[in-house]
């Protein structure tokens, strides 16, 4: 009897523990929409998510829009277990903010105006900013030019 509550105490456990893993939510053309400027989500190459430790998902069509509801206050910042881009290069994957490097240009035509891709790489934002004189940031500078 007691090995069958310890079988069903660790089931419902792993239930749970799966339940609010945070994990990235692919984009949903036409049914998604970003939760600052409230516009459907129309390009899978922009754009990023804020997920909270409940496991909450922020979606978000253009960096300017994440970083518009990072300062607005709406949620704190302890809350928040990750904050990824998505990556130019593979539309719908996924990248922690502090791991890409970011592209902005005016021949980057992203949603809501940031003008700004997230790449996995250095070297190939680099090489993409060489194409479209471009210049390219980390997380934080991007943050604050953004932010501005």
């Amino acid at each position: 009897m007691k090995s069958i509550q310890i079988i069903i105490s660790f089931f419902i456990t792993s239930f749970f523990l799966v339940a609010c893993t945070a994990q990235p939510k692919p984009f949903v053309l036409g049914q998604d929409n970003c939760d600052f400027c409230k516009m459907s989500i129309a390009d899978l190459k922009f754009g990023g998510e804020i997920i909270t430790h409940k496991a909450k998902v922020y979606k978000f069509d253009d960096l300017h829009c994440m970083v518009a509801f990072l300062n607005s206050g709406k949620l704190d910042e302890k809350e928040i277990k990750r904050t990824l881009t998505i990556n130019f290069q593979q539309p719908n994957n996924f990248i922690d903010v502090k791991n890409a490097w970011f592209l902005q240009s005016k021949a980057i035509h992203s949603p809501m105006g940031s003008h700004t891709a997230g790449y996995a790489s250095k070297k190939v934002a680099t090489e993409q900013a060489g194409k479209t004189e471009g210049v390219i940031f980390n997380w934080k500078d991007l943050y604050q030019n953004l932010s501005q």
